[in-house]
């Protein structure tokens, strides 16, 4: 009896290993052997990548970063989202880029965008946040914000969420004190779309309201001004994607009226090509 239930045993053991062994000769990786090592899981794991969530969802998906991280530890990571040459009525240049500084619960976040077109720096701003991770996939945030270029400076309090939205939309919201009772909100929201494991579509929207109008920055009140953006990358690994994409961008209501006295257009777009990176 102790023969006969050994041998169907010793049968399957042979066929898996030669199984294994005709997959070694025909250059096949193993059924459980990631054909790109470099690459991990896509779809909803691949937001898990991008520098909008927490430190807890974030630390052990980044490359380089240690997967046992703890908020004792202090990390770092610099993500240029865009750079890129701007093509069109206007031509130029455009970044956004963003940075962070901490642990897996609290991170300094710096984080800077802007245009210079046709030699002019428009809408240009920077800001520097303390952010606490309030929930796996969110962080609140604190801070200060200033703005530059097209028109005299302002200076604004900061305060609002960012994090990761059922569906793994990755979402901005915040809102913005100043000086004269000025106040502002800001949505950003943005999502990849993944066709291949290196072809990536990324659909952004971005709107920004205010409180009063600011005519000597050719802001009006309510919702001011918003822009619609695709890019199309190529990731040629995790760090490093070049993409083409193009910009709609459009004023509203009191906004869109200032620009039209200056008789400048209150939509517009553009082509624009460029490179994302992070270290």
């Amino acid at each position: 009896m102790k023969v006969c239930s050994v041998s169907p045993l010793l049968s399957v053991l042979v066929l898996l290993g030669t199984s294994t062994a005709m997959a070694q000769q025909s250059g096949m990786p193993p059924m459980d052997t990631p054909s790109d090592p470099s690459r991990e899981a896509h779809g909803p794991d691949a937001a898990l990548e991008r520098p909008a969530a927490s430190g807890q969802l974030m630390a052990p998906m980044m490359p380089g970063m240690d997967s046992d991280m703890n908020d004792a530890g202090v990390q770092h990571l610099v993500w240029v989202e865009n750079l890129e040459g701007v093509y069109g009525t206007q031509k130029g240049a455009a970044w956004d880029a963003q940075g962070w500084l901490g642990g897996d619960f609290d991170k300094l976040w710096i984080k800077s965008e802007g245009a210079a077109l046709d030699g002019q720096t428009q809408g240009a701003k920077v800001e520097a946040l303390w952010a606490h991770a309030i929930l796996p996939y969110w962080d609140t945030q604190l801070g200060i914000r200033y703005d530059f270029g097209n028109g005299p400076s302002r200076q604004w309090a900061a305060f609002g969420v960012q994090g990761i939205s059922p569906y793994w939309f990755n979402v901005e919201l915040t809102g913005y004190v100043a000086d004269e009772g000025r106040t502002a909100i800001r949505l950003k929201s943005e999502y990849d779309i993944y066709f291949t494991q290196h072809l990536i579509l990324k659909p952004e929207i971005e709107l920004n309201a205010y409180g009063k109008p600011d005519r000597a920055r050719d802001i009006g009140t309510g919702l001011s001004d918003g822009e619609f953006e695709l890019r199309l990358r190529y990731e040629f690994t995790r760090r490093f994607a070049p993409y083409v994409g193009y910009v709609y961008e459009r004023k509203f209501a009191g906004s869109a009226t200032l620009a039209r006295e200056a008789g400048d257009p209150a939509a517009g777009h553009r082509g624009v090509a460029g490179v994302e990176f992070f270290f």
